[in-house]
């Protein structure tokens, strides 16, 4: 799917060439209608008219005139004291007559095409990919100039939209953890690209590049910006690690649990940081030699294991899976074949003892991209999904067998047999028909006889 959106360009050029580094334009002039079938005007208006959706939370009417961004997040009052449902002919009024913007976040929530696209994505990059929907009038900007904290890529569904693309000032601000503020033009740094962007046509941004975008007199515009690598960064695996590395390693290194040097305060500090002596130059070096203790100690393989539960609790349910009441009854022999349903729908962890495994299929759609205080905020505990999480707990003895599973997918089944010739002659208190026999109720493993 990367490949298609990406075309002609490889997804093997892209990764070399242009992710984390530089911006990507592709322009399609003889394939205007290339993205034709994921979103219409026509759709976002009959969302706004069938779906309760929220200000807010599902839906932004936006405005950006003379260096001030305004929102206009209500029907009646602006000082409504709860989030509003948008009422579809004030949100349409307003982009029709008021040339206001009309962002749609979650899409794939509610559209079927935008649905498929990202769940393939998902597959492919193996991180939560988002997305959101702007609809803006003609000569319109709904937005500031600002940088996400996320990798962009805008598909240009309707319309056309010119789109400049800025230089962060500070080499700090590159491929930065968190969103910006709203910029002003005077502030804005090197202009890196200004194009125009029309039906068919791709723009990759990495996160942190400053960008601002207004659709052209002529047209509405509409475009999907698809969004992807927020938060799965180096960074974030040190910030999953770390904690335990340190714990690690003080267990083991003794130098980590002396007591600091009583004089610490006299050259340590903000007043001293500044200065030079002989006993501020040793206790940094020390200090420099404990952190490579730590570093020794850090338990990588557990933080990538938290960062995939953590994708799979958070991911789309996989599209186009048969729906488990319409399998046939399980028939199991030692010359079976188990292969997952699809790559990367679970994820094995240990947790008290237990070999943990989480799975996507039970994810509710409708709940895709939300934000722990969306859903305190907006969603009262009747109108959640009643669907229960995907998670199955085992023996740790199963952890081997379950490795190999996770691993057989496509072409790449592991027969019953070759299972059962994992455990003989092994103390284990597997029960194999009964683990495929669960897994298969769950929907994760197919088995051909």
């Amino acid at each position: 799917m990367l490949d298609w959106m990406l075309r002609p360009c490889t997804t093997q050029q892209f990764i070399k060439q242009h992710l984390d580094q530089r911006p990507l334009h592709i322009s399609r002039q003889k394939h205007q209608h290339y993205f034709d079938g994921l979103l219409t005007k026509a759709d976002i208006q009959q969302l706004l008219e069938s779906q309760q959706l929220q200000y807010g939370t599902n839906v932004d009417v936006t405005s950006y005139t003379d260096g001030q961004r305004t929102n206009l997040n209500y029907n009646g009052s602006a000082n409504a004291d709860q989030p509003e449902t948008a009422d579809a002919s004030t949100v349409m009024r307003r982009f029709n007559k008021e040339s206001c913007s009309v962002r749609v976040l979650h899409p794939q929530r509610w559209v079927e095409p935008v649905y498929k696209l990202l769940s393939m994505l998902e597959v492919e990059l193996r991180s939560p990919v988002g997305c959101n929907a702007y609809l803006t009038p003609p000569s319109s900007q709904g937005f500031a100039p600002h940088w996400d904290d996320i990798d962009a890529f805008v598909l240009q569904v309707e319309g056309s939209k010119r789109w400049r693309l800025y230089a962060p000032d500070d080499n700090a601000d590159l491929l930065p953890h968190d969103s910006s503020r709203d910029f002003q033009e005077e502030e804005l740094g090197k202009l890196l690209l200004d194009v125009t962007l029309h039906p068919g046509d791709l723009l990759y941004m990495p996160r942190g590049c400053i960008h601002q975008a207004q659709a052209l007199p002529d047209a509405h515009s509409l475009h999907l910006t698809v969004s992807a690598n927020q938060h799965c960064s180096w960074t974030d695996l040190f910030e999953l690690s770390l904690p335990r590395a340190l714990q690690l390693a003080a267990d083991e290194c003794i130098g980590l649990r002396r007591s600091l040097p009583f004089d610490m305060s006299q050259y340590m500090g903000l007043i001293h940081e500044e200065g030079e002596s002989a006993q501020r130059n040793n206790f940094t070096t020390t200090a420099q030699q404990m952190l490579q203790q730590v570093s020794k100690h850090m338990p990588l393989d557990a933080a990538a294991d938290r960062m995939s539960v953590q994708f799979v609790q958070q991911r789309l349910p996989p599209y186009g899976l048969h729906r488990r009441e319409e399998r046939p009854d399980l028939e199991v022999s030692e010359s079976s074949k188990i292969t997952l349903v699809r790559p990367g729908i679970a994820a094995m962890t240990i947790e008290d003892d237990s070999v943990v495994l989480y799975h996507c299929l039970n994810n509710p759609r409708i709940l895709h991209a939300s934000r722990p205080d969306d859903l305190a905020k907006d969603e009262s505990a009747d109108e959640q999904p009643d669907i229960a999480p995907g998670r199955l707990e085992f023996d740790v003895d199963y952890g081997e067998v379950l490795e190999h599973i996770l691993s057989a997918h496509g072409s790449k089944g592991v027969s019953m047999g070759k299972l059962q010739r994992m455990l003989d002659g092994t103390d284990s208190t597997v029960d194999l028909f009964a683990l495929v026999g669960d897994l298969y109720s769950e929907g994760l493993v197919d088995v051909q006889a």
